[in-house]
């Protein structure tokens, strides 16, 4: 079997192989998942595998020409990570690609601990979170203009002071 991830265990390595399809990252980092099988993934690695706690969630802008396996131009790589419990806990770690305009599936309804993480991911990076309770912006204001961790948010943006 080949290894994806070196983060992940064999038998979430062969899960994600055998059952997700997972695809080797071309820019590194854990395997790459289709989005439609994200919820999927994460519901079967809680109920089955017992990775019960919410690690992470984050994204990072790729403008193009970069491109992921399916040819897409400039897109949004979001990445995730979860914490097995009890003694000799393990992390699942996997990633998905999204065109910029494109959504990803909201992990809350399973974890609670994703709720501000896709907030803040939404709110500085741009990443569209289908059915999270509340999709509003957490750490800018309402009325700020773009994500500022995106690679096209002109890093001369004038901004008043923040208190």
């Amino acid at each position: 079997m080949k290894l994806l991830g070196a983060e992940n265990s064999e038998e979430v390595q062969k899960l994600l192989i055998e059952q997700f399809e997972a695809m080797e990252n071309s820019l590194g980092g854990p395997p790459v998942v289709a989005v439609v099988r994200h919820l999927e993934l994460a519901k079967k690695l809680r109920d089955e595998y017992q990775y019960r706690i919410f690690g992470f969630v984050v994204a990072a802008h790729y403008p193009a020409p970069a491109k992921d396996a399916n040819g897409v131009g400039e897109l949004i790589r979001v990445s995730y990570g979860l914490r097995s419990v009890g003694k000799g806990t393990k992390l699942a770690t996997w990633q998905v690609c999204i065109p910029v305009d494109g959504a990803i599936p909201t992990l809350v309804p399973l974890f609670a601990g994703a709720d501000w993480q896709e907030r803040e991911q939404f709110d500085l990076v741009g990443v569209r979170f289908d059915g999270h309770p509340d999709p509003r912006r957490l750490m800018l204001s309402e009325d700020w203009q773009g994500h500022p961790l995106r690679k096209d948010y002109a890093i001369d943006t004038k901004v008043h002071p923040w208190r």
